[in-house]
């Protein structure tokens, strides 16, 4: 396939990957696609002979200077000059001829991002790819970002995406680790950029074993998507803490209140301290809310202000 003389970057992390890395790059360097990719490897210290086996087969590698998985996509996209880039894993899990797939809505320009993703009614998945843990986990992540950002998303880890290079380059990333994806897409969300979703194939992992620990990187990537959240969409999430604790302390304030009317007195002290701390708590956290809400919207505004005069200089 022709793609209109639109340069494209295949990027792919790769950390002891040995047993899959040679027949994956052999499968982007099959794709009939004109002009022909740019591979290129960021390897984050492999110890086996996955290196060697990248330089036998005509690619660009870089080793990252900092640790993570996040670091690594950074550091590759400053070292790229193409038009689009393609995310993928080196465990051969995703499936190569579909990046076709990814491609096609970005340059009919029906989407910013196209995210790959394995938890489609129409992906494939090989039984055991996913874990009963990990798709617990990754519909937590996907429902709390549904709510604050009023989307659809289905499979906001997946390591399989395409964008223009430009369109990453405007998003604020500052995760090192396996959360980056998540950070895109919560990222991307709030900068209003289109995000679609394909159906893909998703296999087992092949030879290597998994660098995702299930509970170190879920809580590591659950705080990062709570402080995202926090600086894209403040009121909604802490009007949510604030009517949590208004809800909780109605059950106290009203034991209080009923004592009142039956017998004429209160009594139970505790309960009407409780009841008020949840109260002032409540209260608290919602215009902390509404502060902040002013903080991001008016930090919104200086970011698209600094963009439209750095394009009308243009």
């Amino acid at each position: 396939m022709a793609y209109e003389e639109k340069s494209i970057a295949v990027i792919i992390p790769t950390l002891n990957e040995a047993p899959t890395i040679g027949e994956l790059i052999d499968n982007i360097h099959s794709l009939n696609i004109s002009p022909k990719p740019l591979i290129l490897i960021v390897d984050g210290g492999s110890i086996d002979n996955t290196v060697e086996i990248c330089k036998k087969k005509n690619t660009k590698i870089i080793v990252q200077k900092r640790k993570g998985k996040g670091s690594a996509i950074r550091e590759a996209v400053d070292q790229i000059v193409e038009d689009i880039i393609i995310f993928i894993d080196g465990d051969g899990t995703y499936s190569i001829p579909e990046i076709e797939l990814l491609l096609k809505p970005l340059l009919e320009d029906k989407a910013d991002m196209v995210v790959g993703s394995r938890i489609h009614g129409d992906s494939k998945k090989e039984k055991g790819s996913i874990t009963g843990f990990n798709a617990l986990g990754n519909k937590l992540f996907n429902r709390t970002i549904n709510f604050a950002m009023k989307s659809r998303i289905t499979d906001s880890l997946s390591g399989y995406r395409a964008l223009y290079t430009k369109t990453f380059k405007e998003l604020i990333l500052f995760s090192d680790s396996f959360e980056i994806e998540v950070e895109m897409t919560v990222e991307a969300l709030a900068k209003g950029f289109r995000i679609l979703e394909v159906p893909i194939t998703y296999n087992i992992r092949k030879g290597s074993q998994t660098k995702l620990n299930p509970i170190k990187d879920g809580l590591r990537i659950a705080r990062t998507l709570i402080f995202i959240l926090m600086n894209v969409n403040p009121l909604k999430f802490f009007g949510l803490i604030s009517l949590i604790f208004f809800l909780v302390g109605l059950y106290p304030g009203l034991f209080v209140l009923n004592e009142k009317i039956t017998t004429g007195e209160i009594v139970s002290m505790p309960s009407v301290v409780f009841s008020s701390l949840l109260f002032v708590t409540g209260t608290i956290s919602l215009v902390v809310g509404l502060l902040s809400e002013l903080v991001v919207r008016s930090r919104r505004r200086l970011e698209y202000l600094i963009t439209k005069n750095e394009k009308s200089k243009r």
